[in-house]
């Protein structure tokens, strides 16, 4: 989204959209927001933590959300998937019951959470 907006699905887009447009209420799990820095201090994004806290200060209906105790208890149940932070993530929109914006192709074949992109 804020890397490059010109490569979001139609629908991911409109989820988007209806967020900042206080219609749908957004999370950013801290373990997308932990796998972004560690890809910022890797060279394969120029998106940090400044501009997630600007992000999320400008729009009241996206909310950070901590790592806690229930995330890790879906974390445990969530084998079939082997990158550790998809499993995070994953268990993150299990916990809140969302949908998860995401075009990794894992994640969405896993069948573990619904996934929005196209």
């Amino acid at each position: 989204m804020l890397a490059a907006p010109d490569q979001l699905g139609t629908k991911a887009r409109a989820a988007i959209q209806a967020i900042e447009a206080g219609r749908a209420q957004g999370f950013l799990p801290a373990a997308a927001v932990a796998e972004i820095v560690m890809l910022r201090g890797l060279g394969r994004t120029d998106v940090g933590l400044p501009e997630l806290r600007g992000a999320i200060g400008a729009c009241p209906r996206l909310r950070f959300l901590a790592l806690d105790l229930e995330q890790l208890d879906e974390f445990a149940a969530l084998g079939a998937l082997r990158d550790p932070f998809d499993r995070l993530i994953v268990a993150a929109a299990r916990q809140q019951r969302a949908r998860l914006l995401s075009r990794d192709e894992a994640v969405a074949g896993s069948g573990l959470v619904e996934t929005v992109w196209s």
